[in-house]
């Protein structure tokens, strides 16, 4: 049976607003007409906002050019604007929050995202500069921390008791105490008076415990535990090890200052994963959409000359054999295919390479394994390419001693990108570099020179 979808404008009655469809086209059509027709019906958005999940809020304010955010951040609802701004992408978060600070005032900013977690809040307000003076007191510990830590993305809310207690008296303390409870809860955490973690025990375990059971006899002691300041992308690497739901995070003295729930794991997958998108075409990570255009020319610029610099080194290459190219035209039809080759096959061993080291398979340890199985790989492929391209070009020039040659260098620049390929992405971990934001363009430029030089070298030696 197909599912019917109801339009906005077919509805009379705020409160037959179709829910859990999100931000569906007719609705994102009817925002937008709104918003074009100014401050005249400005006030038709409140209902279709009060009736949206922040998230949904967030997706329309980022589909919007700058222009026309600020009009609609005035009609968000102020229980709705912490949490809408937190679902935001961290460049578009930005630019929000600066539209923000003409709308309310910092006191009024920090009273609507007073109700969002702690890592949600702490986040903000380490954006939102404005505010270096009056940030919520309770999150000065952790801001002190690094965004990109565990202690960065963790939650301070969470359910901690003593080991002395028993089943019936924690559910107790949870009854009394629901109004300061975190929203979800997984997992209670058993720690010694000066709050040293001693275990913890899933809150559907315990529930299956009898009432006079204490918690340091049914608490397990082997549970996943990760330290402030481990890289978060280290995190998420254990939750998917360990298939975790959350987890606790200890200061010194294996102290529980803070929780990691998977909902924060899959914000950290989702980031890295169009981080690494944005990284590897030279774009900023989190870059919205409607930048103003001189910030994203800036931005891209840099990336541009790297560029331009490698393919001038090329060109160099390339002018150092114009007398051999300008007496044999056959070497300006053919050199790009040795060059393109190469590049294809580097880019096999380096997305190899880089997605090892992603997933910590890879290390400085067992690269040489990896690096001599790529190079016989490299060598098998080039040596199949190499004489399917010699025998072309013979039957095509009717040239030999030129099949010889593109046969040679096709073989010889596969087992350079193979090599490339995989040094390239290691080095770069080794020096705290990213593999995904600059091996690209190296081994570009290594397997351009080399399959240029290589192909031009050998046509110098043997072809004139």
């Amino acid at each position: 049976m197909a599912k019917t979808v109801v339009k906005y404008e077919d509805i009379e009655d705020v409160n037959q607003f179709p829910i859990g469809q999100g931000l569906t086209n007719d609705i994102y059509a009817k925002c937008l007409s709104i918003l074009a027709e100014g401050d005249e019906k400005i006030d038709e958005i409140d209902p279709i906002l009060e009736a949206l999940h922040p998230a949904d809020i967030a997706d329309l304010i980022e589909r919007l050019p700058l222009n026309k955010r600020e009009n609609l951040l005035k009609h968000i609802p102020a229980e709705y604007l912490g949490e809408t701004i937190a679902h935001l992408h961290e460049e578009a978060q930005e630019a929000t929050l600066t539209s923000v600070i003409n709308t309310v005032t910092p006191e009024g900013f920090i009273q609507a995202v007073d109700s969002l977690e702690s890592d949600d809040r702490a986040n903000l307000l380490r954006a939102f500069e404005e505010l270096e003076d009056i940030k919520l007191k309770r999150e000065e510990s952790l801001l002190t921390y690094d965004r990109d830590t565990a202690g960065g993305i963790m939650q301070t809310e969470l359910v901690a008791v003593s080991g002395e207690w028993e089943v019936g008296e924690v559910l107790e303390y949870m009854r009394e105490n629901k109004e300061k409870l975190p929203e979800t809860i997984s997992r209670i955490f058993v720690v010694a008076h000066n709050n040293r973690l001693l275990g913890s025990i899933s809150l559907s375990r315990m529930v299956r415990k009898s009432l006079d059971q204490k918690m340091e006899d049914i608490m397990r002691t082997d549970s996943v535990v990760v330290p402030h300041d481990m890289p978060k992308e280290d995190v998420a690497h254990l939750f998917e090890k360990y298939d975790m739901y959350s987890c606790a995070v200890v200061g010194e003295g294996n102290k529980l200052i803070g929780k990691i729930t998977v909902d924060d794991i899959l914000d950290v997958i989702i980031e890295e994963q169009e981080a690494g998108v944005m990284r590897a075409a030279g774009l900023e990570e989190g870059q919205d959409l409607f930048a103003p255009i001189i910030f994203t020319t800036k931005k891209r610029f840099p990336w541009l000359f790297i560029n331009l610099l490698t393919a001038i080194l090329a060109s160099v290459v390339i002018g150092n054999f114009e007398a051999e190219i300008d007496q044999l035209v056959a070497l300006a039809v053919l050199m790009p295919i040795v060059a393109s080759m190469g590049g294809n096959a580097g880019t096999q061993s380096m997305t190899v390479a880089v997605r090892g080291l992603a997933t910590k398979q890879l290390t400085w340890q067992n690269a040489g394994y990896l690096l001599w199985k790529e190079l016989r790989v490299g060598g098998f492929n080039g040596l199949a390419l190499a004489l399917l391209l010699s025998v072309g070009t013979v039957l095509w020039y009717e040239n030999p001693t030129l099949g010889y040659v593109i046969g040679a260098a096709t073989i010889i620049n596969h087992l350079l990108a193979a090599f490339a390929g995989i040094v390239i992405p290691v080095l770069l971990e080794k020096m705290g570099k990213d593999p995904a934001v600059s091996a690209g363009v190296l081994l570009t430029t290594v397997t351009d020179v080399g399959g240029f030089f290589s192909f031009l070298g050998l046509a110098a030696l043997f072809l004139m």
